[in-house]
């Protein structure tokens, strides 16, 4: 009789025939690519048809947990959701936080794979083993708070489910996935970025709930238990993880904003005036209560009560929905937050084309929308777009969508990479941050290659190429591999930590090399799957007009300006082709994809 493994364990669900079945992978494909984004990476590569329509009935939605999910390991409380993104068309990992992955992990699921389109709207009921194909009618419409406790009340109090809101079932390009809600005890994540809340509505499926029992089971508990003791202890001795939880990642706003990288009025500069509204202190006098995922010490979840309600705050939230469209109360900001969470969007894409909607006012392009500064007629327009009222339905196809629409030269200030809105760091005033958006396997993305700290810190030399595209390459492979374990990127841990928590959970163990050779391996595995759906190539490794044609104003009044000289750019990503084995196009080459095992692949 074959030993059970470990890890491998995958649901697979056919919406349109209401069937389910199971697939065990092989260890091999598990050393080669571990589990959440690098397994999730493989499973979209090899099953789903090429240049399929991400809104099609075809395109595969994931949920996929790793190897130390829901284990004693720190942070083990992430999950990864795979897709074909509708925004982009290109690979798609989005990383929640909260409770759903482990809950998923102790129902003996290692994650899901869904395909197909009900007839009708549907939810999914899963209980260990069983799964139920739920009407989901009388739900359709509601809000993620209303759908979480009308599902719990259906199935149980204690369900951790996965849900959309109008966003979704309107098919808005950047709509989100949320994981349970803001006003539960615990700390409710969100898989939002490239819109695969929109896939999860072109199904009709409104939602997933999940409730286990069974015990996870790993390769050593002991040793596992003593890692992760030995672990947390390093973790609440790190300085900077005090800083984290006592102000949350709000705490970047205010050393933002002074460096200039804080994006301001749809990134026509990097700081905004009078921002202590908005900085981490002023969060703090108003936050009601701090919230945890599973499993993790850091608790740097800062909830805010607003019109009764209550809204989780991060950065980036404040950065694109504050400062990038003039709002300096952190009040209007979590009133703002509190539409983009009940309705299911992503608050990083939203607040980028609000602001972009924004300037075309400001230029008289769009004079029916409001302008900086104003926090209801933000309120408003986002509700249009949710809704697809008006010019919200052509700002719900995204920034690069409504800026090729509307034309008269908004493309310079439509500030995306491959049509993913840019996240909360100028990239004139955080050249790695340029490079990392250019570069990145989803369109711009802070969380590939995050070198805004390293900047700022000293380690990388601020407004040079020097060390950049090493720098870049390597945290891109080394976040790779961390985001198939699935850990959080906040985690003061080596990969030697790493290493130890997979050889304990599942048996595996990897060298420092062999370790990061799996991120690298992933990385080019993504990259081989957005040229194959979308002709990527180096005239897409760039960034919006904006970035070069510009100068931006800087700190303290704006006399002083930067800019990021378009051959400075172009330097440093040959450079980057170069450390990747890809040829000047960037390609990789057939010699590097024998190197990673993925020729035959």
């Amino acid at each position: 009789m074959r030993k059970k493994p470990l890890f491998g364990r995958f649901l697979e669900i056919d919406l349109s025939k209401e069937k389910t079945s199971e697939m065990e992978v092989e260890p091999e494909i598990i050393r080669k690519f571990i589990g959440g984004k690098g397994i999730g990476a493989y499973f979209l590569y090899t099953f789903l048809k090429p240049k399929t329509n991400p809104l099609s009935p075809d395109n595969l939605l994931m949920f996929l947990n790793g190897p130390l999910t829901g284990t004693p390991f720190p942070s083990s409380g992430r999950t990864t959701v795979v897709t074909k993104s509708p925004l982009t068309g290109l690979y798609l990992d989005c990383h929640a936080g909260g409770y759903f992955g482990p809950e998923l992990r102790k129902a003996g699921w290692d994650g899901i794979i869904v395909k197909g389109k009900s007839k009708d709207p549907i939810y999914l009921w899963i209980i260990d083993d069983e799964v139920e194909f739920r009407d989901a009618s009388k739900i359709w419409g509601s809000s993620i708070s209303e759908t979480v406790e009308k599902i719990r009340a259906e199935t149980d109090k204690k369900a951790h489910i996965a849900s959309i809101g109008p966003a979704g079932e309107n098919l808005v390009k950047f709509a989100a996935i949320m994981i349970d809600k803001d006003d539960d005890p615990w700390r409710a994540g969100v898989a939002a970025r490239g819109g695969p809340g929109a896939v999860m509505g072109s199904k009709n499926l409104k939602a997933i709930a999940v409730k286990g029992s069974k015990e996870i089971s790993t390769f050593d508990k002991g040793k596992l238990r003593e890692l992760a003791v030995r672990l947390n202890k390093k973790i609440m001795e790190h300085n900077y993880i005090h800083i984290r939880r006592v102000i949350g990642t709000a705490y970047l706003v205010d050393p933002m904003n002074r460096l200039g990288i804080l994006p301001t009025r749809n990134f026509q500069q990097g700081f905004i005036e009078d921002h202590y509204g908005i900085i981490g202190p002023n969060l703090r006098y108003y936050t009601k209560r701090d919230v945890s995922c599973y499993n993790c010490p850091v608790v740097c979840g800062r909830v805010v009560e607003v019109n009764g309600k209550e809204v989780k705050i991060e950065y980036e939230c404040i950065a694109l929905l504050g400062s990038n469209n003039g709002i300096k109360d952190i009040r209007d900001v979590a009133k703002a937050v509190l539409l983009c969470n009940e309705f299911g969007l992503d608050a990083i894409s939203t607040g980028n084309i609000v602001g972009f909607a924004m300037e075309c006012a400001e230029k008289g392009i769009l004079p029916d929308v409001p302008k900086f500064g104003d926090a209801e007629g933000q309120r408003r327009l986002i509700e249009d777009i949710v809704y697809r009222r008006g010019i919200g339905d052509v700002l719900a196809e995204g920034v690069k969508k409504v800026a090729e629409k509307i034309g008269q030269g908004t493309e310079k200030f439509a500030m995306h990479v491959k049509g993913l809105e840019i996240p909360g760091y100028e990239p004139r005033s955080s050249w790695g941050m340029a490079l990392a958006y250019a570069t990145s396997d989803r369109g711009a993305c802070h969380q590939r290659a995050f070198t805004a700290r390293a900047e700022a810190d000293g380690i990388l030399k601020r407004f040079s190429t020097k060390g950049v595209a090493r720098f870049v390459k390597e945290v891109q492979d080394e976040r790779a591999a961390a985001f198939s374990l699935v850990v959080c990127d906040f985690m003061p841990l080596s990969i030697e930590d790493f290493i130890s928590g997979l050889k304990y959970a599942i048996g595996v163990e990897f060298s420092l090399v062999e370790y990061l050779k799996v991120g690298e391996r992933i990385w080019n595995l993504t990259r081989v799957f957005n040229i194959r759906e979308a002709g990527i190539s180096r005239k897409d490794d760039t960034l919006p007009p904006r970035v070069f044609e510009e100068p931006l104003p800087m700190p303290p009044d704006g006399e002083e300006k930067i800019r990021l000289p378009k051959e400075e750019f172009e330097k440093m990503l040959e450079e980057y082709y170069t450390l990747r084995g890809w040829d000047e196009n960037g390609i990789p080459t057939k010699e590097k994809l024998e190197e990673l095992g993925l020729d035959k692949i």
